[in-house]
């Protein structure tokens, strides 16, 4: 793979699940918010799996390679997700577990210029977002420049790129990253998983579907998922809150999801779930970091 590719990126703080069984695709379709119905082999989805009250136990990226649904979910909430996911799953024909004979690695934006080696993978995704060629299955994500994951039972090599250069795209992208801290707290919208498709809202019932419906059409939510960027001495830890600036006064505000630093001047990107309306040029810091200083992206 080294010969291949370069600069292949680590998902390491990511999690591959696998269900397979007849009864795989309707039961998934009664436990997420997107219609499993679409999902195809050249077609992978972005959903959400949600409590009765339509918070998230986490966000997921859902693709089928021959028979078996698979998704990709962060590494932190995998135990627990798979849990609730399993809870009413008695008298289903499946099987839910983690996979140990696939490896994900992100290929990013970099890689891809110059590889006549993807030129293959490349030309059939020009509709679609997602193939399998040869055992190995490329799903392609178009933000905020078109890179690929790849799903492969071969070996990885030792040089990949750290996890935090992958989180940074998808700070970029606006692909919500939900660790342990904030499952069980945000409504998919207050993530921004509409913009994404990832919400089906005439699919029928599925768990939590009652207050996903509401925060859409009677305007339950009204939060929305940010990026801010500038420079701190610390990351703020996941779940915090951030503090911003209104008339002179500093007040607690947000629900920190991710944070990544950059290898220059104490530089940060900050992933935040915020009330919407918030002004735009509005100054925040890290919570008891005065010295840091944080704006929109």
């Amino acid at each position: 793979m080294s010969n291949i590719f370069s600069k292949l990126t680590s998902l390491a703080d990511w999690q591959l699940v696998k269900i397979s069984g007849e009864d795989n695709h309707s039961y998934l379709q009664g436990q997420v918010t997107i219609d499993i119905n679409k999902l195809t082999e050249q077609r992978a989805l972005f959903g959400a799996h949600c409590d009765a009250k339509g918070k998230m136990w986490s966000n997921l990226l859902i693709f089928q390679r021959g028979q078996d649904i698979y998704y990709i979910v962060r590494k932190s909430v995998v135990e627990r997700q798979i849990a609730e996911l399993k809870k009413y799953a008695v008298f289903a024909n499946l099987t839910i577990e983690i996979v140990n004979d696939l490896n994900i690695v992100g290929i990013p934006p970099e890689a891809i210029s110059g590889q006549p080696a993807l030129e293959s993978i490349i030309s059939p995704l020009a509709v679609n977002n997602c193939v399998t060629v040869d055992n190995i299955t490329y799903i392609k994500l178009p933000l905020p420049q078109m890179r690929f994951i790849m799903v492969t039972p071969n070996a990885l090599p030792d040089d990949l790129q750290p996890c935090d250069d992958w989180v940074k795209l998808d700070l970029e992208a606006g692909y919500a990253i939900i660790d342990a801290p904030n499952i069980e707290s945000l409504l998919p919208q207050a993530c921004n998983l509409q913009h994404f498709d990832a919400i089906s809202f005439d699919k029928g019932c599925y768990c939590g579907q009652e207050m996903v419906a509401r925060a859409e059409y009677r305007g339950a939510n009204n939060r929305g998922l940010y990026l801010l960027s500038g420079k701190s001495a610390t990351l703020p830890k996941i779940g915090d809150k951030l503090e911003y600036e209104i008339d002179g006064n500093w007040r607690e505000s947000g629900q920190v999801l991710a944070a990544v630093k950059l290898n220059q001047d104490n530089a940060i990107y900050v992933q935040v779930v915020l009330a919407n309306g918030i002004d735009i040029n509005t100054q925040f810091r890290v919570k008891d970091q005065p010295d840091s200083q944080l704006t929109f992206n």
